[in-house]
C-alpha cells in the first residue's frame, strides 16, 4: 500500500508518516531527507534560501519527486507498504504518484494557522521550512478533493486510531510483524 502525506508546512505530515512507520511497519520516504541527500548534504544542516531557489528549485524538485517514486516502486515490488513524505501541493506531483500507484492512498494533514506558526517556530526538525515558506505554500495551494483530511491537532493515539481505521478502510492488511 502507498499513503501520500500531503499538505503545507508545519502541517503534522511527518508526525503521521512516524506513526505510519512506528505502528503500522510502513517504510518512509521524506523529500525533506532525499533531498539534502542527494545534494550531498548532512541531512540536519539547514538550508537558508528564498522560495524555490537552490535546492528547492522547481528542477530539484522534480528530481526528488522522481527519486521518492523510484524508490517507492521498489520498496512496493518488495512487499512493503510505503508512506510518502512531502508537500504534494502541486497536482503535477500528484499526477506522478496517481500514474505509478493508482490505488495510492491521499491524506491531507492540516491544523489550525495558529498551530502551524506554533510548530514552525517550535521546530527542531530537518525540514528547512519557516513562516515565510508556508505563507508562501499557504497562498497559492488548493488541495485536491481525493485527499482525505486529516487534523493533526489530536494526541497520538487518537491519530493512530483514525489511521488504522483508514488504512482498514482501504483495504490494508497489514504485515506479520505488525500488530494493528
Amino acid at each position: 500500500m502507498i499513503v501520500v502525506l500531503m499538505g503545507l508546512s508545519g502541517s503534522g505530515k511527518s508526525f503521521l508518516a512516524r506513526i505510519l512507520q512506528e505502528d503500522f511497519g510502513f517504510e518512509w520516504l521524506r523529500s525533506d531527507k532525499l533531498r539534502k541527500e542527494m545534494a550531498g548534504m548532512d541531512i540536519d544542516q539547514k538550508v537558508s534560501l528564498g522560495y524555490g531557489e537552490g535546492i528547492y528549485a522547481p528542477e530539484w524538485t522534480r528530481k526528488v519527486y522522481g527519486e521518492m517514486l523510484r524508490r517507492a516502486e521498489e520498496m512496493v515490488k518488495d512487499g512493503k507498504d510505503v508512506v510518502l513524505d512531502a508537500t504534494f501541493l502541486e497536482e503535477w506531483q500528484r499526477s506522478l504518484v496517481r500514474e505509478k500507484f493508482p490505488q495510492a492512498v491521499f491524506l491531507l494533514a492540516w491544523a489550525e494557522e495558529e498551530e502551524i506558526i506554533k510548530r514552525l517556530k517550535e521546530r527542531e526538525d530537518i525540514s528547512d521550512a519557516n513562516l515565510e515558506v508556508y505563507l508562501r505554500q499557504k497562498s497559492t495551494f488548493l488541495p485536491p478533493d481525493y485527499a482525505l483530511p486529516l487534523n493533526t491537532q489530536k494526541d497520538r493515539e487518537e491519530l493512530r486510531a483514525m489511521l488504522k481505521e483508514i488504512l482498514l478502510q482501504q483495504g490494508w492488511k497489514g504485515t506479520q510483524e505488525t500488530h494493528i
